[in-house]
């Protein structure tokens, strides 16, 4: 009898153990494949970490195994530009298809909540992206056929609606994903480069909220454990910041800026004083700003006569490209970078976490507006330059 219930106990374990193996399994098949090789990778904080190589067989298919106790994120591709993303956890069997030759853009994935996830995000972003795209072609191929200012104040409309929905949707989705991994990648989408969706200076209740749901179910995870210092980071240097940075909330003067416009000459920010200037933080590289330029110019050519100027401030790193910018923009004002991109001296003393980033100065130098987009900046230029 005592063997049979040690025997009986025996099997319980077996079972229990085959049970909750902890093992994974990615099983694909593709088309267009020509037997190339797919790897997998976890995806660590700065690196990649190579997991297991396959051949691709005649028939398009591939599978990969491995162990996970927690979720984590995972990387399938054949090149690092082509690949796509997965939150992978323990005994998921994860099924996936696509163009091997465009895995990013034609993956479908079912068996990983988390990787659908991610999927449905994606998929959402690059709509985003592509209607952002559209208006900047709207504009570029038919700037005559529709009144310029006409035309800009349209695009520019639009793309503050597109942009806002889409941060809508992002904050929609953290609300309604705080289990997941995937909210991770919620917080870190761009619809450019540097040109985050959330931000953690405007936003950061949603990173607290991922931070705690995620610390609280995965506190061994590397990615939420990564997520936990940075926000810890964050707060420290916000803290430190509110100490340091002088006020710029309206009415005071802002830190003084001199740096070299696109000739090497610099140029103080002060010396336009006795003028209304809009203080304008931008990058050729920044789509939103891109957009909003056109309106800009529409307002200068409407108030310049009137004592309004602008003094814009670049976060490029490359002068070609900065000054192609202005060219093609058609930006005929005052234009100043140390080309230091996200290490230029302006974003510490300006606290800057995102651009574009605007502050309307008066002829004292004092601020009296801040963040003016599409016709509030038009209004208020008229509310006061009308006042003087």
């Amino acid at each position: 009898m005592r063997r049979l219930l040690l025997l009986t106990f025996i099997v319980i374990g077996i079972l229990s153990c085959g049970s909750h193996s902890n093992e994974f399994t990615i099983e694909g098949k593709v088309s267009n494949s020509d037997n190339e090789k797919i790897y997998l990778a976890e995806m660590k904080m700065n690196r990649l970490k190579k997991i297991d190589s396959v051949q691709v067989k005649d028939d398009g298919t591939f599978s990969f195994t491995g162990y996970t106790n927690t979720p984590k994120f995972f990387t399938v591709y054949t090149t690092p530009r082509n690949s796509l993303t997965l939150v992978v956890g323990p005994d998921e069997d994860i099924k996936l298809t696509g163009n091997i030759k465009s895995l990013k853009k034609t993956y479908e994935v079912k068996g990983s909540d988390g990787s659908e996830k991610i999927h449905e995000l994606r998929n959402n972003l690059i709509a985003t992206v592509s209607k952002l795209d559209s208006l900047g072609q709207i504009f570029k191929n038919n700037p005559d056929k529709e009144s310029g200012a006409q035309l800009r104040m349209r695009l520019n409309k639009e793309s503050h609606e597109i942009v806002k929905k889409h941060k809508e949707y992002t904050k929609q989705f953290i609300n309604d994903n705080l289990g997941s991994l995937a909210t991770i990648m919620a917080l870190y989408q761009q619809l450019g480069p540097q040109s985050y969706v959330l931000n953690p200076r405007d936003d950061l209740k949603y990173y607290e909220k991922v931070d705690s749901s995620l610390m609280e179910l995965y506190p061994n995870s590397g990615p939420v454990k990564s997520l936990h210092s940075q926000i810890k980071m964050y707060k420290s240097r916000m803290k430190e910041n509110s100490a340091n940075i002088p006020n710029l909330e309206i009415g005071n003067v802002p830190p003084e800026i001199a740096l070299p416009n696109p000739q090497g000459d610099t140029i103080a920010l002060s010396s336009l004083r006795g003028e209304y200037v809009l203080l304008d933080f931008w990058a050729s590289w920044c789509k939103p700003c891109r957009i909003e330029n056109p309106n800009l110019v529409r307002a200068y050519k409407r108030f310049k006569d009137e004592g309004f100027e602008i003094y814009q401030v670049s976060l490029d790193k490359k002068r070609s490209a900065w000054v192609n910018a202005i060219e093609k923009d058609n930006l005929d004002w005052t234009h100043v970078s140390d080309l230091n991109f996200w290490n230029s001296s302006v974003v510490r003393s300006y606290n800057l976490s995102s651009i574009p980033a605007n502050f309307l100065l008066n002829k004292k130098g004092e601020i009296v507006a801040k963040n003016l987009r599409g016709d509030a900046l038009h209004a208020k230029l008229n509310e006061v330059l009308k006042e003087n």
